[in-house]
């Protein structure tokens, strides 16, 4: 619907040079009357291109936070695994050492079969029996000793590896219960990934949605301001075709600069920019002479208050230049003026206040001598920061100073 609206718009403005050949005062209160639609249009595009770049920046913050986050889970489960594989490494570990005590043990128990065999084979199975059973002295003590053998040592052997084995299995247990804790926490861990990506793809996806609307607020701005330009020169045409023919009728010869006319004085301007009164360029040339330039350039600060020199109308402006920094070229905006302010002080006089940052009133809009009209700064033609004042009585531009 924007792009069909802006066609019907740019289909009008292709109209209105052709309109414009009658020059009729109906043709320019209708183009002026676009103009006030295209500036309230503007201001709105402008007014959703900001919450919609605001809106970005805000969805953008929130893309950055759960990438951080996504970030921080992957680096958990990575350690989460790394741990279990070391844990892995441990049981595995306990449970060789199981087996070399379960070996020993089954060692162990044969050497104790063995023995008693052994004592199996003495010819009793009491302890008692074979103490008595000895042939002489020497015969008891090697039976005592066996006895004492199998009683304490096989026996303390068996425990202490039976021990040994237990507590192997007690360990092994214990790794694998830590080892069940971490692969739980992992599986938590993954699926607080799955949301979190989940999330973010959301959120990727209000962002892209942000962003195109973005654009879409921005083309339809800057289509607007293009208009308006386009709008404003041939408003100003229209002027400056008025004042030509007025010229025609009282000054034949026309044309350029006119410092040497009659041009009757009220005495009534002031400064157009207080506070700012160094003149970096006269009306004349190193000569003496009308220059091509045609105006008295006042330089100052950027953002200092431009008034209006005398009372009139505002007849044009440019307020659609975004280039307000000094250059040695022109950015084509207003002709080369920048932005604007095209004032009619009625009796033939107009003043044109070039080069602005920023405007303050309208076409069509009364404005009185001091009235604020716009903000200094170094739009269209500039190299620096100041008010490119231009005078025109009658269409010829003349040397501002002579109102002073």
């Amino acid at each position: 619907m924007k792009r069909i609206l802006s066609l019907i718009i740019c289909l009008c403005m292709v109209a209105a040079p052709i309109m414009m050949v009658s020059a009729s005062a109906t043709d320019i209160d209708d183009l002026e009357a676009q103009q006030e639609a295209l500036e309230q249009k503007s201001a709105e595009y402008e007014a959703v291109l900001n919450q919609k770049e605001s809106a970005v920046e805000k969805q953008q913050e929130k893309v950055d936070a759960l990438v951080g986050k996504v970030q921080t889970v992957n680096e958990e489960i990575t350690l989460c695994h790394k741990k279990i594989s070391l844990l892995d490494e441990k049981i595995t570990e306990k449970q060789n050492q199981i087996i070399e005590a379960s070996i020993e043990i089954e060692a162990n128990m044969n050497i104790l079969r063995k023995r008693i065999k052994t004592i199996y084979l003495a010819g009793d199975v009491s302890s008692l029996e074979i103490i008595m059973g000895a042939k002489d002295f020497s015969d008891f003590l090697d039976k005592l000793q066996l006895v004492k053998s199998v009683s304490t040592h096989d026996e303390k052997l068996i425990k202490e590896t039976q021990l040994q084995l237990e507590e192997r299995s007690k360990e092994k247990e214990e790794l694998q219960v830590d080892k069940n804790a971490l692969e739980e926490e992992q599986t938590t861990l993954k699926d607080k990934q799955d949301e979190l990506n989940g999330l973010l793809d959301e959120h990727k996806e209000v962002l892209a949605n942000l962003q195109e609307e973005s654009n879409e607020a921005l083309q339809d701005l800057v289509m607007t301001e293009e208009q308006l330009g386009n709008l404003s020169s041939e408003i100003r045409a229209y002027y400056e075709e008025q004042a030509a023919r007025a010229q025609a009728q009282n000054n034949p010869t026309g044309g350029g600069p006119a410092p040497d006319i009659d041009i009757p004085a009220d005495g009534s301007w002031v400064w157009p920019s207080p506070g700012a009164y160094y003149i970096s360029s006269t009306f004349y040339d190193s000569e003496g002479r009308a220059s091509a330039h045609g105006a008295l350039d006042i330089a100052g600060a950027y953002g200092t208050t431009i008034v209006a020199a005398t009372s009139g109308t505002v007849v044009a402006t440019c307020a659609s230049c975004t280039h307000n920094w000094g250059k040695y070229y022109s950015c084509g905006c207003g002709g080369g003026y920048g932005n604007y302010v095209w004032i009619s002080s009625g009796g033939g006089k107009e003043q044109i206040y070039a080069h602005l940052a920023s405007v303050s009133v309208s076409v069509g809009q009364s404005v009185s001598a001091g009235q604020v009209i716009g903000y200094m700064g170094s739009t269209g033609h500039s190299t620096g920061a100041h008010l490119h004042f231009e005078t025109r009585y009658n269409g010829s531009k003349y040397d501002p100073q002579s109102e002073f």
